[in-house]
């Protein structure tokens, strides 16, 4: 017999069980990704983008209404900032003419030519002044994606099946596997400026709920452990939002943001044609409509492009690594290429492939499916597994220190300091670059693992001349000039030049020029009787531009003692948070709030001193996982971008650091922090001058 009290729990229990039902099951029934009236033309717009309209194409449209289009661009292949300069003046050229038509129609003139009939006609028989001048002002340009989301189609069959099932497994509706179409092509070496990575887009903040993210593995990479990550993440987004309309739209915007434009607004419709936010911008409210678009024709893709061959699914075997182990002895153990291993295990990271890192503990290898391989990882045991990670300590580079004296302090030969920080023979230093000291007893492996030379030349290519060009002037023809000027960022007094100024500044790994009495110049380390006259040399445009040379104070300030507990004062770098030094130290972020007395939700700022703990982490770890973070941030940016010049920007009254790197420079504030490396950016005067760079994707 059941009492009354359990009899009420059975009841709110199974309550709870029907309601998850209908919540995954009859929305299924019912359509659970509606095509709303309101958003039609957009998702038309969309589907255009991705199936119609090649990268070598642009359409020119009104930003609130994506069913007027004013114009189809065509563009000439950007294969070099002249085309790409060119490119841009055709849009801009074009921008600027249908403004001016617009507001020749918003000030009653009529209609001159059948030009500005057709413009006049695309807003309806009663537009009113109003609107044509909000019409002029909201000019968007996007480029065609159809080449780009084709290529897409084609890698997804490597993983659409297991996308799909990973779905079905949460109980989602299994369409979401075409949402990577929108987020990344299905690419999963995908990476934006501002740090997400993989199919799915994560960045590190929200993939570290789900996902292992360190300087050895990056799990966003994977795309079967990213989709497991994300089925988690949409299934929260449902579950508090209640429409899947309003999740989808939340795995843009952030489900808090979502959850404020339910309140204010009710629904998705309404969210769709009114809302206003700070955030909630262009990409936000187009969002679901980009996904239907994509879901339609990836669903259909013979329809749109034909019978095009899809990569077929990868059929994989998972071990489990029970220590940690160098990648070379796994290559070994299960007669496996590199190639090979490298494709089937995107989460580990390059230190991991140059022998910097070992493949962690823990970590699931992925491995060919074969009777063979299940018999080889029967006796992975028999591996001499290592007890722990790689470790190394970080040394800020100051004015006179070559790689020699470097080496000598540390007792480590300068091969081994080379390696270990990717530098070639006769590779460069400079001040306030951060190098890795090796250990004494991993310094051989990691000469003989990491072949620096081979990497070097990977990276030297990366690196291009810098360019300083002002707001005013278009940058003119590169000019190579040999010769290493003392290129520091601009004082608060200083103004831009009329013309762009061209530099050519000695790379990481390029020998040096001889010395004058005028410049320092950096050192080239050929050996342990490197002359101590080559020094290192000012940090300039064209070094930052390089991965192999980090920046910023990674170590702490000072250490002292409280009550018999250790504690070290550190001043805080771009990107780093609360939530990062809790990670790093073992801690929580309340007892981090405590100790500096940061009030719940207190942000801290660049620059910032702030008291952390040592008791748990000692100094030389917590300085080892800061430089890793850092230095994993820098190298994933610099293998997904390049530098092409360098500009410069005056800064205007109300200017804001973050908003400006955001909607104006859009790049990371690390990376205007590293070129302007001087002075404080997160004070800004007006009148003051920044050094921008310019950055574009590779290929």
């Amino acid at each position: 017999m059941i009492s009354s009290g359990g009899g009420r729990s059975l009841v709110v229990a199974l309550c709870r069980a029907l309601l998850a039902v209908l919540l995954f099951v009859a929305p299924a029934a019912a359509n659970p990704f509606p095509l709303y009236e309101c958003i039609k033309p957009n998702v038309a717009f969309w589907k255009d983008i991705y199936a119609k309209y090649p990268s070598s194409q642009g359409v020119l449209h009104d930003a609130s209404d994506l069913g007027v289009v004013y114009e189809v661009i065509d563009l000439e292949p950007e294969l070099g900032s002249a085309a790409r300069e060119r490119n841009n003046n055709r849009i801009k050229d074009a921008k600027a003419h249908y403004e001016g038509v617009l507001l020749r129609l918003a000030d009653g003139n009529p209609p001159e030519n059948a030009e500005e009939r057709r413009v006049l006609a695309l807003f309806g028989p009663r537009v009113d002044p109003l609107r044509l001048r909000q019409a002029a002002a909201a000019i968007r340009f996007q480029l065609g994606q159809k080449d780009h989301f084709l290529e897409g189609v084609i890698r997804s069959g490597a993983y659409l099946g297991q996308i799909k099932e990973i779905l079905r497994s949460y109980g989602l509706p299994e369409e979401l596997a075409y949402l990577p179409h929108v987020e990344s092509s299905f690419n999963y070496k995908a990476y934006s400026k501002f740090g997400a990575a993989g199919i799915w887009q994560f960045t590190r903040e929200t993939g570290q709920r789900f996902l292992t993210i360190d300087y050895s593995v990056d799990e966003r990479r994977d795309p079967i452990r990213a989709t497991q990550a994300a089925a988690r993440l949409l299934k929260e987004n449902f579950e508090k939002l209640g429409s899947w309309p309003l999740a989808v739209t939340a795995y843009n915007h952030g489900v808090n943001g979502m959850r404020r434009a339910r309140e204010e607004k009710g629904d998705y419709e309404a969210i769709f044609r009114e809302y206003e936010s700070g955030l909630f911008k262009f990409a936000s409210r187009n969002f679901y409509s980009e996904f239907l678009a994509a879901c339609e024709v990836a669903k259909n893709y013979r329809a749109y492009f034909g019978d095009v061959p899809l990569l077929p699914p990868v059929a994989s075997h998972e071990v489990t690594l029970h220590g940690n182990l160098p990648v070379a002895r796994l290559l070994a153990h299960f007669k496996v290429g590199m190639d090979d291993f490298q494709r089937l295990n995107p989460a580990l990271r390059e230190p991991v492939y140059l022998g910097e890192k070992y493949v962690p503990q823990g970590y699931r290898v992925r491995l060919p499916a074969s009777r063979e391989m299940t018999k080889l990882a029967g006796r992975l045991s028999e591996e001499p597994y290592q007890k722990g990670q790689k470790r190394s300590i970080i040394y800020r580079v100051h004015r006179g220190d070559t790689v020699s004296s470097i080496a000598r302090r540390h007792h480590v030969g300068v091969q081994e300091l080379l390696a270990a920080n990717r530098l070639g023979k006769r590779a460069a230093i400079f001040m306030g670059q951060n190098l890795r000291i090796p250990k004494q007893e991993e310094a051989p492996a990691m000469v003989a693992e990491a072949k620096p030379e081979k990497r070097l030349a990977s990276l030297t290519a990366q690196v291009p001349p810098a360019e300083v060009a002002t707001e005013a002037a278009p940058a003119p023809a590169r000019v190579r000039v040999a010769i290493v000027p003392r290129v520091s960022t601009l004082s608060e007094s200083a103004t831009a030049p009329t013309t762009a100024v061209p530099i050519r500044i000695t790379q990481l790994g390029m020998p040096a020029p001889k010395p004058d009495a005028d410049r320092e110049v950096a050192g080239s380390a050929q050996g342990e009787g490197a002359p101590d006259s080559e020094v290192a040399a000012p940090i300039s445009p064209a070094a930052l531009a390089n991965p192999a040379v980090v920046t910023e104070q990674f170590d702490v300030e000072r250490v002292y003692a409280k009550k018999g507990k250790k504690y070290a004062v550190i001043r805080v770098a771009p990107e780093e948070t609360l939530g990062h030094y809790a990670e790093w130290l073992g801690v929580t972020i309340p007892e981090l709030r405590r100790l500096n007395h940061l009030s719940a939700g207190q942000e801290i700022q660049m620059d910032q001193r702030i008291s952390i703990p040592l008791d748990g982490v000692g100094r030389e770890r917590f300085e080892e996982l800061r430089y890793d973070f850092h230095r994993e941030m820098e190298e994933d940016f610099f293998a997904a971008y390049r530098v092409d010049r360098v500009r410069r920007y005056q800064v205007k009254p109300g200017d804001n650091i973050w908003r400006l790197c955001q909607y104006e420079f859009d790049v990371p504030l690390w990376l205007i922090r590293k070129y302007n490396a001087d002075s404080d950016v997160t004070n800004l005067k007006p009148g003051r001058q920044l050094l921008v760079p310019v950055v574009e994707k590779k290929s």
